[in-house]
């Protein structure tokens, strides 16, 4: 089996860049190690509407489970700040219907699926990777890697992608709970969720689905939050993984290996969520596989591309993941106080209204320029807080 290009990894990132070489008539392998599509499921499941569109995939009853309008900011102090579209802005998604969906959509574009086939090691000779198999090599011309946070085969290779701020991440499904359909709820904190917080999504009537991520056990902080929130235990299923904050990794290109998703850091270091943004890079990735393999045009086009078209993005981002990791509680729940006491509500629903939930920088940028907000937070936080933010905007 010699495919043309393989995929390392049957996430929406990999298979996403699996049909974008495939449509182009070349041959692609998919390599998942899991026996099913979207199993283990460990992502909070909220994309946006406008993401979903972005991506090409039409939202569909077979993994749409909600829609959301709008949430609830809940500061360490207990004061909350309500911001509610008119508009829904997000969807409440099944990750393992999704992914199915994206899986049938790349095998109709021509795509080769191989289930419970992991991936033992990239082996390097010279600037070319083949893959090793339990069952032998396949030697592609060219390897998409989307496998996941930490790029386990390049650094088995002895490639340090220099990824950071890989967080622990769980997730459980509650039923017969009490929640506002089309609001989500995001709990801070560094007692509850240190470098990141908590999260309430509903996923029916009566269900959601709670989580959180941390620096510190997070296990045990989420059967904490759930006990506190709802009442009730948190049920014994629960769904682990790693949420990446750090940004983009140092390097995406090595010889013929594209790395995308997860495994670059192409995810949003304010949310965590990397489906949207993680998916049009691997998009990217996929043109310039497909031009490689059709022209012998050089892959390192790809690491110039998404930076160009995206870097911008996740540079704010994660200069603002970084002011919150940095504040601590007490400034964290001033500066919530100050939208509430200063009349800045309005304006924080303006922003909400406008804002692209995914590229973030536009939103940023005007809350940064907006006189009132902006002296709320040097008075709430102080300018030296906002010494690295500042200069990006």
């Amino acid at each position: 089996m010699r495919p043309e290009a393989a995929v390392v990894g049957a996430g929406p990132a990999g298979l996403l860049a699996a049909k974008r070489v495939a449509e182009r008539g070349f041959s692609v392998q998919v390599f998942e190690e899991h026996s099913v599509v979207g199993e283990p499921s460990h992502c909070a499941g909220l994309i946006s509407v406008e993401g979903l569109r972005r991506l090409g995939v039409e939202p569909r009853d077979s993994f749409i489970q909600g829609t959301v309008y709008g949430g609830r900011v809940y500061a360490p102090s207990g004061e909350s700040l309500e911001l509610r579209d008119r508009k829904s802005r997000a969807y409440v998604v099944d990750r393992r219907a999704l992914d199915m969906h994206l899986a049938e959509r790349a095998a109709d574009a021509g795509a080769g699926l191989a289930l419970s086939e992991r991936v033992e090691a990239l082996e390097f000779k010279g600037v070319r990777a083949t893959l090793r198999l339990r069952g032998g090599s396949v030697e592609p011309t060219v390897v998409i890697d989307a496998e996941g946070p930490g790029a386990r085969l390049l650094s088995q290779a002895g490639h340090d992608t220099g990824q950071r701020g890989l967080l622990n991440g769980f997730n459980v499904e509650l039923a017969g709970v009490e929640v506002d359909q089309g609001m989500v709820e995001l709990w801070f904190g560094n007692s509850l969720a240190d470098g990141f917080f908590a999260w309430v999504i509903p996923t029916g009537d009566d269900s959601a689905r709670c989580g959180l991520a941390s620096r510190g056990d997070g296990l045990a902080g989420l059967k904490g939050f759930v006990r506190k929130r709802f009442g009730v235990e948190a049920p014994s299923e629960v769904r682990a993984g790693r949420v990446c904050t750090g940004g983009p990794v140092r390097r995406t290109v090595y010889g013929n290996v594209l790395l995308v998703g997860d495994a670059a850091g192409q995810v949003k270091p304010t949310t965590g969520g990397g489906v949207v943004l993680g998916g049009l890079c691997a998009c990217v990735a996929g043109d310039v596989a497909s031009e490689h393999l059709a022209r012998g045009e050089d892959l390192s086009r790809y690491e110039r591309l998404w930076r160009r078209e995206y870097g911008h993005e996740f540079r704010l981002m994660l200069a603002l993941r970084g002011l919150m990791n940095g504040l601590g509680d007490e400034r964290l729940s001033r500066a919530l106080q100050a939208f509430s006491e200063e009349g800045l509500q309005a304006k924080a629903q303006s922003l909400l209204e406008t804002g692209d939930v995914d590229m973030q920088s536009g939103v940023i940028r005007e809350a940064l320029t907006d006189p009132d907000i902006l002296a709320a937070l040097i008075r709430s936080l102080g300018r030296v807080a906002l010494g690295e933010l500042l200069p990006l905007v």
